[in-house]
């Protein structure tokens, strides 16, 4: 009998987590070992289970989902990672991959495709959603950054409207240092105020932004790289 793939999944909406865990387990071919509402909290299960595939979403509080890949991929965990986003702008699916996703999924895909992108994964192929434009992604160059993980997270707080008072709070670090951290990404991305910040920080695909949810028809593996 062939072994069930070994999933966790990793969303801060817990309605979507057990979704997708329903969907999963009554298909009958995957074990979902874990749930895991951030990314602090994927690390620590991904390490512990050292899961086949984990589906990962990318806005999340505090680290968020190119970060923990980043660092999924840093650590060396040999786990496999599906993106399954709201977002389908080029720039961050191309950030995504770059970062070490083996593939990219809709989260308006809530059908077949997220049972095709899993097994095209599952079996070592890359996997994009049809409904990502492949022209703008060949075409997508992300800006190299300096940033450091706290600037990056920082920013993701700054651009969902949080003050700097409320980013120390979340982030348990002083005024003083959350301050210090904006002043640095405004001098870093040349950005004369927090609009500007935002705009460039969301040009380079460096922050996730919401946006309206599109169509998705049906997707396949990518070949290259």
């Amino acid at each position: 009998m062939t072994a069930r793939a070994r999933l966790v999944l990793v969303d801060d909406h817990a309605l979507v987590r057990r979704g997708l865990a329903v969907l999963l387990r009554l298909d009958g071919r995957y074990d979902v070992v874990g749930e895991a509402p951030s990314g602090e909290t994927a690390l620590e299960l991904i390490e512990g289970e050292r899961p086949d595939l984990v589906v990962l979403d990318l806005n999340m509080p505090g680290i968020d989902g190119l970060e923990t890949l980043r660092r999924v991929r840093a650590r060396g965990l040999p786990t496999k990672v599906l993106v399954l986003s709201m977002h389908d702008e080029a720039h961050l699916v191309s950030q995504a991959l770059q970062s070490g996703a083996n593939g990219y999924l809709l989260k308006d895909s809530m059908d077949d495709e997220l049972f095709h992108a899993i097994d095209a994964v599952l079996r070592g192929q890359r996997y994009l959603a049809a409904a990502i434009d492949r022209v703008r992604l060949q075409e997508s160059r992300i800006r190299p950054t300096t940033l450091t993980a706290r600037e990056r997270e920082v920013l993701q707080l700054i651009a969902n409207g949080l003050t700097t008072s409320a980013v120390a709070d979340t982030l348990n670090i002083s005024p003083h240092t959350a301050t210090r951290h904006r002043a640095n990404l405004m001098q870093k991305l040349d950005a004369h105020n927090q609009v500007e910040l935002v705009r460039i920080a969301a040009g380079r695909g460096l922050i996730v932004l919401q946006s309206s949810q599109h169509g998705s028809p049906q997707g396949g593996p990518m070949s290259g790289p």
